[in-house]
């Protein structure tokens, strides 16, 4: 049986990142004995090099030995291992590297290569070890020059791991995401790691969309193709609540479950006493993000772990597959490309958050939305295509974006102008209007509010120009208070083109609050595509999603605000309860928690 993976991130409670030089059997054998009882069965591990390596990189006698110690202890209390090799950057200092004193790791690829194979032939046999991570967060040590240097480094030592061992799964150890460097993105280290390791540690005082963004970024990574391990999530309870902090944790691991990770880990197992080791003495929020307190007794997020682990064990989710996805939003290729003179390529950063803002209005529209890229060769396959707040895509794109409509297939694009740019040269043939802008213009500023589908949405001031079109066979369903159309419709085939030249997504990003006049629009873009709204939610901020089985569905019923909510789920015959959050045929879901149940089909 193919169990979730329920972990931390492990240093022992006392000795800390010390743990190499300060080896305390006893204690990590309290520690493990813990995690046994809170149905913890994972963890990630770290060497310290400092104290394992030479100059060199030879992996010192007395270091193996203590790791033979180390993994029989997790293996008598039955928790997996995740290995990691190279500890440069942790919790706010960088630590040395032996073999690499100037800190130029990437072309130190012999010494290094020298230090891992020493670990994995001694212990890849070893019953404990789950897999391998070749660094902690590598890129605070030194930043690459440039992608080629760093992927070429992650392939040599990728390779040189699956030389000798090719059963146990290898990852980067780094942030694998939309939010991370180019060199980290899913798409650029596919087929050198063996699943993408997010670590995320998120901020929005929009409490839907904050908890939705962790979503986001399993979907999209899920969507490249590679397995997702949430490698590293978690607050600091020097700073936030420790009831706030276990209801986060319960609601991601479910969340995670029901997203099709593989597994999530928890920065960290414990909170640590020794206030005048470094980094702590000057990095004080990194004594406190355990689930379990400096003096041993454990957190209510502990106990969060402990009631998910026991409801969830018997779940076996290699019988469960992610629901289809009948939409998704483009990521342009620039995004995870470099092309000579593409301005949009130093606003990445912005442009995830745009994703994050779609993928968010499109849940609480209650549709089942994945990522494509406009490379992909499956563009067409979707009813529902959004491409949100985006001023470019590859030329050829759009003629593949036609032929969808064409086919069926209903197009969403969100735009604004950039001067000299355009999106582009299919305005006419795609969406069914003309430019109108003078020779030389910025073109129209963005207005304050606009009537889109008859109903007026306030959009706030912006200092942003757009396109000015005139309808060759558009109809125009948003325009200004002057009758000037911003938002157009269009008939092409089988399907329809939509344009909106107001950056909708790319608006929103930066309010507190989400409009809930574009969540009708994306309700909007669902029904005239006819997408499947299957067990909509009509409450704001709770998101229903769900696993599918050869005869149920796991089902999630996920309360991202801070306030409970109780509701009732249409057309819905639950065939058992997980979490007990049933009353009288309704769902009763507390703030930030999470709801599973097996559902009939």
């Amino acid at each position: 049986m193919k169990r979730f993976l329920i972990g931390v991130n492990y240093w022992p409670r006392i000795s800390n990142i010390k743990m190499w030089s300060k080896f305390n059997l006893n204690e990590i054998e309290n520690d493990l004995k813990l995690m046994r009882d809170l149905g913890i069965n994972a963890i990630r591990a770290f060497i310290l090099d400092e104290d394992c390596s030479d100059e060199k990189g030879n992996f010192t006698e007395e270091c193996k030995q203590k790791l033979y110690k180390f993994l029989n202890i997790t293996e008598k209390y039955s928790v997996k291992v995740l290995l990691t090799f190279i500890v440069g950057h942790m919790s706010g200092k960088n630590w040395k590297i032996p073999w690499d004193k100037d800190s130029s790791i990437y072309d130190k690829i012999e010494p290094t290569r020298k230090f891992i194979t020493a670990i994995i032939k001694e212990f890849k046999d070893h019953g404990s070890i789950l897999g391998w991570i070749l660094t902690n967060e590598i890129s605070l040590v030194r930043l690459p020059q440039n992608e080629e240097i760093f992927l070429r480094w992650l392939k040599e030592l990728y390779k040189t791991v699956k030389e000798i061992d090719n059963t146990h799964v290898v990852s980067v150890g780094d942030n694998v995401s939309p939010f991370s460097h180019t060199f980290l993105k899913p798409e650029n280290v596919r087929g050198i790691v063996d699943y993408a390791s997010p670590h995320i540690y998120l901020y929005d005082q929009n409490p839907i969309r904050h908890s939705m963004q962790y979503f986001m970024i399993l979907e999209y990574n899920r969507s490249s193709g590679l397995p997702v391990i949430l490698e590293e999530f978690g607050f600091p309870t020097a700073v936030y609540s420790e009831e706030s902090h276990a209801r986060f944790i319960g609601l991601i691991l479910r969340g995670a479950l029901l997203y099709g990770a593989e597994g999530a880990l928890i920065w960290c197992f414990s909170d640590f006493p020794r206030e005048d080791d470094e980094p702590y003495m000057w990095e004080p929020h990194e004594l406190t993000f355990g689930i379990v307190r400096k003096d041993g007794t454990i957190k209510p997020a502990a106990e969060v772990v402990k009631d998910f682990s026991n409801k969830v064990k018997e779940i076996d989710i290699s019988k469960y597959k992610v629901a289809k996805r009948e939409a998704a939003i483009i990521i342009p290729a620039w995004f995870y490309k470099n092309f000579q003179f593409v301005n949009e390529q130093s606003k990445r950063l912005d442009f995830a958050k745009v994703l994050s803002q779609s993928f968010t209005l499109a849940r609480l529209s209650n549709i089942q939305i994945t990522f494509v890229r406009e490379e992909d060769s499956n563009i067409e396959d979707y009813k529902l295509i959004i491409i949100p707040s985006t001023t470019r895509l590859l030329t050829t794109t759009w003629r593949k974006l036609l032929r969808a409509v064409e086919n069926g297939s209903v197009l969403y694009f969100s735009t604004y102008s950039l001067t000299h740019l355009s999106a582009t040269h299919l305005w006419e043939e795609v969406f069914g209007v003309i430019p109108n802008s003078p020779a030389g213009s910025k073109g129209v500023r963005i207005p304050e509010k606009i009537r889109l589908l008859g109903e007026e949405v306030e959009i706030g001031k912006m200092d942003l120009y757009t396109y000015s079109f005139v309808e060759k066979d558009a109809k125009v369903i948003g325009e200004d208070s002057l009758g000037k159309g911003f938002v157009f419709i269009s008939n092409r085939g089988k399907g329809y083109s939509v344009l909106s030249t107001i950056p909708i997504e790319f608006t929103l990003t930066n309010n507190e609050n989400i409009n809930e006049s574009w969540i009708k629009f994306y309700n909007y873009l669902s029904k005239i595509s006819n997408t499947k709204q299957r067990y909509p939610s009509e409450k704001l901020g709770v998101e229903i999603q769900y696993l599918e089985g050869e005869d149920d569905y796991l089902l999630g019923v996920i309360n991202h605000s801070w306030e409970d909510v109780t509701m009732k789920i249409k057309d819905i015959m639950i065939k058992e309860e997980i979490d007990q959050c049933i009353k009288d045929d309704e769902i009763i879901v507390k703030a930030k928690s999470a709801c599973l149940m097996y559902v009939k089909k």
